[in-house]
């Protein structure tokens, strides 16, 4: 559309009602966003190797990721970076997936091997992704690069590919988020020097 090609093909859409939705992670953010496919009518499965128990009650969950990939057609990262989930998507992950299959990751740049996931497009096995994160993101997102392209190959070839979004990691950035994290950072800091402890502690 960018440069005025306003024709519905070649690209034509999928149904949210006809897809299986793999959500990796179901933490507030996964949870919010199985409320949102499910509202499309989308059948939805999950993993998580913490299950939530309300969750579990609706039978949402499979047993490994493997099968989570063997049934998704869009597959969404809802994790945090660990060790253990740092290229969880890689060249083994992509070949369990059906072809065709649809990326969606808001979660960390990492979590996805880019080399492996560029090869993945090449050969038609991922479909395309959408992505508000990237691996070494702090390269490119935040920056005005005017027509500058950053000294970053696997950025370049995918924002340059009809079949991937980049967002610039910017789907926290609401007036409303923004304000919840300076109030809810300033009240953490106030109930560790008033009462020792905060609510908002996250233990490791």
């Amino acid at each position: 559309m960018a440069q005025g090609d306003f024709r519905w093909a070649p690209q034509i859409s999928r149904e949210l009602n006809q897809q299986v939705i793999g959500v990796v992670g179901t933490g507030h953010i996964g949870r919010v966003a199985i409320q949102i496919y499910q509202g499309f009518g989308a059948k939805v499965i999950a993993y998580d190797a913490f299950r939530n128990p309300e969750l579990e009650k609706t039978g949402i969950y499979v047993d490994s990721l493997d099968e989570l990939y063997a049934q998704a057609t869009v597959v969404t990262l809802h994790v945090p970076l660990l060790d253990s989930t740092h290229h969880m998507l890689d060249q083994a992950a992509f070949a369990k997936m059906r072809p065709g299959t649809l990326i969606v990751n808001a979660s960390r740049g990492p979590l996805i091997d880019e080399e492996a996931l560029i090869a993945a497009l090449d050969s038609g096995q991922i479909a395309g992704a959408a992505l508000d994160v990237m691996e070494d993101e702090t390269q490119v997102f935040n920056h005005d690069l005017g027509n500058r392209k950053p000294d970053y190959p696997a950025f370049n070839n995918l924002f340059a590919r009809d079949n991937v979004l980049i967002s610039p990691h910017r789907a926290f950035y609401t007036d409303v988020a923004v304000r919840n994290m300076v109030f809810e950072s300033f009240q953490a800091s106030r109930d560790l020097f008033e009462k020792g402890y905060s609510d908002k502690e996250v233990k490791f």
